[in-house]
């Protein structure tokens, strides 16, 4: 080849590379939100961007997704039809700094497929629930808008161990008859051709674009998200929209708040269906606060708020200072048994239990005690179900080996006590810290769906991890600081951080 044609197809192909990247780095002309005011720029191309683009493959499609930052996982949710991750460009913006942010493209939307089975909710939410599986174990947060918010909406009945707590955007009540769906799309193009030309291009399957539309006409003409569903959801809902939605009127969106149990309601003034685009500062200042809002207490142990469940309880001064002491029931032979305090008043699933404890053993503590003290957590009205953690001092320090490699235990009461842990899955739930007898232990819990931690004295590192609690991450319930046989435990300090 003649040096100077291969020199310019190289400059040309150095040329066309430059101007790929540059396009994606700049982004924004050519990838926009429907109905994107013109001075709107979006500095990352979010929903087209290979750097974070993934998919998984559910029954019948692959569905496409991004992920931005680290921290605790957010799913984001966007609207039908006209939606497209982009839409949240500037909440992307956000929360990427401290949070991790899962980006769905709905089946259908963007680069995910439409599939062949018929458009349904519960579809919807398995494809979500899909996309959380391959990325992370934990609980998430959930921040869906429209089409979005009524999958968030069915995620949260369906998934409640899964989800943390939700935010939902312009998704009111809604019963067949109610509403008429019946847009086309020809008529959508119409509405905004740049944006549609923008999406086709993204598109697995362009050619399905009309079958898209009737689909979700015939899901949303048929579909009932009133009290049976909403009722049903555990997590905190904030329930967001715009006071001029025609869409989703403001009344129809209260009426659906006020079934969620767990609910707080915001209307952003001056705003319509996309109110958190129409106004994101007053969005931001709402959503914010309720990511971070976790229910914090901090104890002062007393009678008032204790109830001994098979133990003795009483108070002692240590440095002027109240403290409970707990012994557990001599008549209660069987080890790793409903023995606490019970913390009246607490209902706790997700979060973090710190207390200080010291342990001494008894006079007439038998030679197999070690000085048992913990935390039992999620425990059940009856006492029947919790899970627990706990430490033995006295193999801290320890001259044989495997001693000091059991010094902090989990276990799950009923059926997951420490002998048949230690069986089946030896080293899995025990560990070794350095500990001793009568000198105050910091412990702490920090409880995330299936995964429980425990940090000793401030460490920054956990000194146990157990990732499958055995009854799983839908229960919450109780907290009881916990002893066995032979221990003379100490209890002060207790504060509790509810997610």
């Amino acid at each position: 080849m003649n040096p100077l044609i291969a020199g310019f197809k190289a400059i040309l192909i150095i040329g066309v590379i430059s101007i790929s990247i540059h396009s994606d780095l700049l982004g924004q002309e050519n990838l926009r939100r429907a109905f994107q005011p013109a001075h709107v720029v979006n500095k990352t191309p979010y929903g087209a961007n290979p750097s974070a683009g993934q998919y998984v493959q559910t029954d019948d499609a692959k569905i496409y997704y991004e992920v931005y930052g680290e921290g605790e996982p957010i799913l984001l949710l966007h609207g039908g039809l006209f939606g497209s991750t982009i839409e949240f460009s500037d909440l992307i913006d956000k929360l990427k700094r401290h949070y991790r942010v899962i980006c769905v493209s709905t089946r259908g939307h963007g680069k995910s497929e439409m599939g062949t089975a018929p458009l349904t909710l519960d579809q919807r939410a398995n494809d979500a629930m899909a996309v959380i599986s391959a990325v992370t174990k934990d609980c998430v947060t959930v921040i869906g808008f429209s089409d979005g918010g009524y999958t968030a909406y069915k995620i949260g009945a369906m998934y409640p161990d899964r989800v943390r707590k939700m935010i939902v955007i312009g998704a009111g009540e809604l019963r067949p008859g109610i509403r008429a769906f019946q847009l086309t799309s020809s008529q959508a193009i119409a509405m905004d051709k740049r944006y549609w030309e923008q999406q086709l291009k993204l598109m697995p399957e362009p050619d399905r674009l009309e079958e898209i539309f009737t689909q979700v006409a015939n899901c949303y003409n048929q579909l009932t998200v009133s009290k049976d569903l909403l009722s049903g959801i555990k997590c905190p809902v904030l329930v967001m929209a715009g006071d001029k939605d025609e869409g989703n009127p403001v009344e129809r969106v209260i009426s659906a708040a006020r079934f969620i149990p767990d609910h707080q309601i915001c209307i952003i003034p001056n705003a319509g269906h996309g109110c958190h685009n129409d106004n994101f500062a007053a969005s931001w200042e709402s959503i914010s606060p309720f990511l971070k809002k976790s229910n914090f207490s901090f104890l002062s142990l007393s009678k008032d708020i204790i109830e001994p469940c098979q133990v003795s309880c009483s108070f002692t001064d240590w440095d002027n200072l109240p403290v409970l002491k707990v012994i557990k029931d001599p008549s209660i032979l069987p080890v790793d048994e409903p023995t606490f305090a019970k913390v009246k008043g607490i209902d706790f699933r997700d979060g973090v239990i710190e207390v200080k404890v010291l342990s001494r053993l008894l006079n007439d503590a038998p030679d197999y005690a070690r000085g048992f003290i913990g935390i039992a957590f999620r425990i059940s009205e009856d006492n029947s179900r919790f899970e627990s953690i706990y430490i033995r001092p006295t193999n801290g320090r320890a001259e044989a080996q495997v001693r000091r490699n059991r010094a902090i235990q989990y276990f799950s009461y009923p059926n997951y006590k420490f002998d048949r842990l230690r069986k089946e899955s030896p080293e899995i739930y025990e560990s070794y810290a350095d500990m001793g007898l009568d000198e105050w232990i910091t412990l702490k819990i920090v409880v995330n769906g299936t995964m429980a931690k425990l940090y000793l004295n401030d460490n920054h590192e956990p000194s146990l991890i157990v990732n499958d609690l055995k009854h799983g991450a839908i229960h919450s319930g109780n907290i009881g600081l916990w002893v066995d046989v032979g221990t003379e435990g100490y209890f002060k300090d207790l504060k509790i951080t509810a997610r």
